[in-house]
C-alpha cells in the first residue's frame, strides 16, 4: 500500500468516467443531507476528511467480481414514486479503458462529492405521505454567497459550520446563481466551470457589478474558497491495495469500515456473503427481496437487510448471536444452499402476519416474524393454506396468531432477542407435526423470566397503556376491522377531550378535587382512546363527547366500542365510561385472540 493525493475535481471526474467503481461488498449510500453539507463545509474550512482506501484491481480479474457505479441522482427511497433517481447503485461492466479502482473505504464521502457537484438529492418532506409525488423534493446543493464565512462560528452547537450549504428545490431553482430570501445562492457544481482563478475573478467582478450585492466581500470569498477546495487542494488522500486476494481485501474492508456511519454486523455479513456466494448475487437477492416484502405483499411493510440476514442465520441453523469472525465460507455457503427455502419461508411468514392485520406501522418487533418463518420452513406449509380455514389447520392458525400478537404486546423480543430465538428454534426443531407448539414455546420463554400468554394479567397491563405508545397503537388496531393501518394516517384520539379532563378545568366547572385529579390522571388511558383519521380528528377537536355523539350514527358505537348507556357519555360519569369501555375492549380482544387463559 502507498498513499496518493488527488483533488475533489479529479475524483469526481474519475467517478464520471467510470474509473472509480464500488465492489459488491459495499453497501448503498446512507448519508443524510446535513452530513453532505457538513462535508463540504469541512473542506472549505480546510479540515482533514480522513483517508480513503482503493483496490487497484487488475484487468484480468475484472470479470471475476461484481461491480457497481456511483449514484449521481439520489433518492432516499424509490418504493413509492416513478423517478429516474436511484436509491441503490447499478451494476456496471468496466469498459476496458482507464485505471480502474474499487473503493473500499470512502464511498459515502465520494458519493457526497459526486451528488453535491454533479447530481441531485431527492427526499421526502416530513409528515407527508410516501405515495404522493408532491411529498418528494428533488434538490441541488447550493452555497449561500451572502453569508460571511469569516464570521465567528456559532458556539453551543455540535456542527460549528461556517459555510452555509443547503439543498434547494430543483423545481424552484435551476440557475447557477439564484436569489432566495434576499440572499444570493450559488449552485456548488457550477464551480467546476471555473478551474482557473482568473476566470472566477472575472465572474465575481461581472456579477457584483450587475447585481445589487450588499456584501461583495462575502460574495467573492465564498466563491474563491469553494474553487480552492474543489480544484486546488488535494483533499482525497488514499491508500491503494495492490494484491488481488479477495479474502485479504475483505479483511481490510471489515477492519477499516468501523468509523463514520458504522457498518452493522449485518452489513459485514452481507459483504462476506457477497464475496463467497457462488450461485446467487447476495446483494441483488437481498435488496430486491426487501423491496418485494415491503411493496408486493397484502400490506405495506418495513423490512430491511438486517431482518433478512438475521432470519437466514436462524433458518439455516447457524449461531444467532454472532461475530463476524465466525462467518467463514462454510457458514455463508450453508446459507446460500438453503436460500430458496429460506426466502420462501420468510415470504410466507410475512404474508401470514399481514393476514393477521399487522404491517409496517404495527409490527413492533420484526424478530417475532422469524419463528413463524422457521415453522414454515420446517413444515412446508404456506400462508394461503392456513388462511383457508381448513378444519385441520384452524387451531394452528389461531395458535400462531395468539402467540404472535401476545409476543408483540408483551415485548417478548426486547432485551434478549437472541436467547428467545435460540429457545424457540429448539422447540420447533423437536416438533414433528404441522401443529404450532404454542404451549411449549411459551414455557421456554417463561423460563427466561418473560411474560407469556393471553391472561388476566396481560389484559390489565394492556388497559394501562396510554396515548402515544407503539403498543397502544397496536392494541387499538386490534379493535377495528380496518386491515392496513399503513395506507391511511390514523391518530390516537381522546374520546373525552383531554382539555376538558384537565384538573384545573374540572375544578372551574365545580368538580371536587379528588374527582378532578382522578379524571385528569386517567385521560390518556387506553379506554379513553380511539383511532380517527386526521380529518375526523380535526373536525372533532375539543368538542364535548356527549355533543360529538349527536352527529354520529349507530355504526360509530359499534366501530369504536362505545358504551351505549347515554349516562356514560356525560363527563361527570367519565369513570363509569372507562369501566364499561374497558369491558368492551376486554371482550373484543378475546374475540381476536381467543379466551383468556386461567
Amino acid at each position: 500500500m502507498y498513499d496518493q493525493r488527488v483533488t475533489i475535481r479529479d475524483a469526481v471526474r474519475q467517478i464520471e468516467n467510470g474509473d472509480y467503481l464500488l465492489p459488491a461488498i459495499q453497501r448503498e449510500i446512507v448519508w443524510e443531507r446535513d452530513q453532505i453539507t457538513d462535508l463540504f463545509d469541512s473542506v472549505l474550512q480546510g479540515y482533514p476528511i480522513g483517508t480513503f482506501l482503493y483496490w487497484d484491481i487488475h484487468e484480468e480479474n475484472w470479470d471475476e467480481y461484481t461491480m457497481y457505479g456511483f449514484i449521481k441522482n439520489y433518492i432516499t427511497s424509490t418504493k413509492w414514486i416513478e423517478t429516474d433517481a436511484q436509491t441503490r447503485n447499478s451494476k456496471v461492466k468496466p469498459d476496458g479503458a482507464g485505471d480502474l479502482k474499487l473503493i473500499l473505504d470512502g464511498q459515502q464521502r465520494l458519493s457526497s462529492f459526486y451528488i453535491g457537484l454533479k447530481g441531485t438529492y431527492t427526499y421526502k418532506e416530513s409528515y407527508k405521505w410516501y405515495r404522493n409525488r408532491s411529498s418528494w423534493t428533488k434538490s441541488r446543493l447550493y452555497l449561500n454567497l451572502s453569508s460571511d464565512p469569516r464570521a465567528k462560528a456559532e458556539e453551543g452547537g455540535d456542527r460549528n459550520t461556517r459555510y452555509e450549504f443547503e439543498f434547494l428545490s430543483a423545481e424552484k431553482y435551476d440557475d447557477a446563481l439564484v436569489r432566495q430570501d434576499g440572499d444570493w445562492w450559488f449552485r456548488a457544481g457550477a464551480i467546476l466551470n471555473y478551474p482557473d482563478t482568473i476566470d472566477l475573478r472575472d465572474y465575481i467582478e461581472r456579477k457584483t457589478a450587475e447585481l445589487d450585492i450588499e456584501d461583495e466581500g462575502a460574495f467573492g470569498q465564498n466563491l474563491r474558497d469553494l474553487r480552492l477546495a474543489v480544484h486546488d487542494q488535494k483533499y482525497i488522500t488514499y491508500f491503494e491495495e495492490q494484491k488481488q486476494d479477495i479474502d485479504r481485501v475483505l479483511e481490510i474492508f471489515i477492519r477499516t469500515n468501523d468509523g463514520g456511519t458504522q457498518l452493522s454486523k449485518s452489513d459485514l455479513l452481507l459483504s462476506i456473503a457477497q464475496a463467497n456466494w457462488q450461485e446467487y448475487d447476495a446483494r441483488e437477492e437481498l435488496t430486491t427481496f426487501v423491496d418485494h416484502l415491503n411493496t408486493q405483499l397484502p400490506m405495506t411493510n418495513s423490512y430491511g437487510k438486517d431482518f433478512l440476514l438475521k432470519s437466514s442465520l436462524v433458518l439455516a441453523d447457524l449461531p444467532v448471536r454472532y461475530r463476524v469472525s465466525q462467518f467463514k465460507r462454510e457458514n455463508v455457503a450453508k446459507m446460500e444452499a438453503q436460500w430458496p427455502e429460506i426466502r420462501r419461508a420468510i415470504e410466507e411468514a410475512a404474508t401470514l402476519v399481514n393476514y393477521f392485520g399487522i404491517g409496517g406501522q404495527t409490527l413492533l418487533s420484526r424478530n417475532a416474524v422469524i419463528p413463524i418463518a422457521y415453522y414454515f420452513k420446517q413444515t412446508g406449509l404456506t400462508a394461503e393454506k392456513l388462511r383457508r380455514d381448513e378444519s385441520n389447520r384452524v387451531q394452528t392458525k389461531r395458535d400462531i396468531k395468539r402467540w404472535f400478537i401476545t409476543s408483540l404486546l408483551h415485548g417478548t423480543f426486547s432485551g434478549s432477542a437472541d436467547s428467545v430465538l435460540n429457545r424457540i428454534r429448539e422447540v420447533l426443531k423437536q416438533e414433528s407435526s404441522e401443529t404450532f407448539p404454542m404451549a411449549a414455546i411459551e414455557a421456554e420463554i417463561a423460563d427466561l423470566g418473560k411474560m407469556t400468554g393471553f391472561n388476566e394479567e396481560m389484559i390489565d397491563n394492556v388497559l394501562e397503556y396510554t396515548k402515544g405508545g407503539s403498543r397502544t397503537f397496536l392494541t387499538l388496531t386490534l379493535l377495528y376491522d380496518q386491515v392496513d393501518f399503513g395506507s391511511i394516517q390514523y391518530h390516537q384520539d381522546h374520546i373525552f377531550p383531554s382539555s376538558l379532563l384537565d384538573e384545573s378545568h374540572l375544578l372551574d366547572e365545580g368538580f371536587d378535587r379528588d374527582t378532578a385529579e382522578a379524571f385528569d390522571a386517567q385521560a390518556d388511558r387506553l379506554a379513553n382512546l380511539q383511532l380517527l383519521t386526521g380529518r375526523e380528528n380535526e373536525a372533532k377537536q375539543d368538542t364535548p363527547f356527549e355533543e360529538w355523539l349527536e352527529s354520529r350514527d349507530k355504526s360509530f358505537y359499534d366501530r369504536h366500542l362505545i358504551p351505549t348507556d347515554p349516562e356514560t357519555h356525560r363527563i361527570e360519569n367519565f369513570d363509569r365510561f372507562l369501566r364499561q369501555r374497558s369491558d368492551l375492549i376486554r371482550n373484543e380482544l378475546q374475540s381476536v385472540l381467543g379466551p383468556i387463559k386461567d
